[in-house]
């Protein structure tokens, strides 16, 4: 008797050492889930992170005077696409920051988006009338230049690969040495226009030493 209940318990003994490493067994597998889709969600987030972001093309500025070197840099067009791969990318979220060294200033989303014929970018009268007058010192607003599958709207566009768009900001926010509004000649500006995800497109250039021209390519 003694020694077939030595050979009971020494089962219960197993038995219970089973179902301990059967449950410790259910929980590992079930953490190594989770971590696994964790770490895929981790690694489309950060591809999508790495491959997305916007590029900028060219940066032009206008001059508001005759003869323009007596004036200054009172607005500027951001040409703007995305990065080769990149996925659609909201300009609704994105913010475009520009500083010449001593002022900082953050441009938003103005939720005016123009889709019409160009004729003169900065000084038109549709462009004016739809972009300009409606865009306010702290705002951007978009000129579509080409909209690859036509789907850009208002209230979310969405840059999407083969799309270029000018993005039209005030600068008479800036001041000179002299205290004039706008940017000066031989000024350092340096900015980016930053997405919700992906890089930010690079805006660096110093302006010209004398304006000749009221339209000048900056970058």
């Amino acid at each position: 008797m003694r020694r077939g209940a030595i050979g009971i318990g020494t089962l219960i003994v197993f038995i219970a050492m089973v179902l301990v490493a059967a449950v410790a067994a259910g929980v590992i597998i079930g953490t190594a889930g989770y971590l696994q889709q964790k770490a895929q969600a981790a690694g489309k987030q950060t591809t999508q992170e790495v491959s997305s972001g916007l590029r900028v093309v060219n940066v032009y500025g206008y001059v508001n005077t005759t003869p323009p070197s007596n004036g200054t840099i009172v607005k500027i067009a951001i040409f703007l696409t995305p990065n080769a791969g990149s996925a659609g990318i909201d300009l609704s979220n994105a913010k475009i920051v520009l500083s010449d060294g001593k002022q900082l200033v953050v441009y938003n989303y103005s939720g005016v988006l123009y889709k019409g014929e160009i004729i003169n970018l900065f000084n038109g009268t549709n462009e004016t009338k739809y972009i300009w007058n409606k865009t306010a010192r702290a705002e951007f607003s978009i000129a579509v230049i080409n909209d690859i599958g036509n789907t850009m709207e208002e209230n979310h566009p969405t840059l999407e690969f083969g799309d270029l768009v000018a993005l039209l900001i005030w600068t008479d926010v800036f001041k000179t040495s002299d205290g004039e509004n706008g940017i000066g000649q031989s000024t350092k500006i340096i900015g980016k226009v930053i997405p919700e995800t992906g890089a930010a497109g690079v805006i660096d250039f110093t302006t010209p030493a004398t304006f000749n021209y009221n339209v000048i390519e900056l970058q």
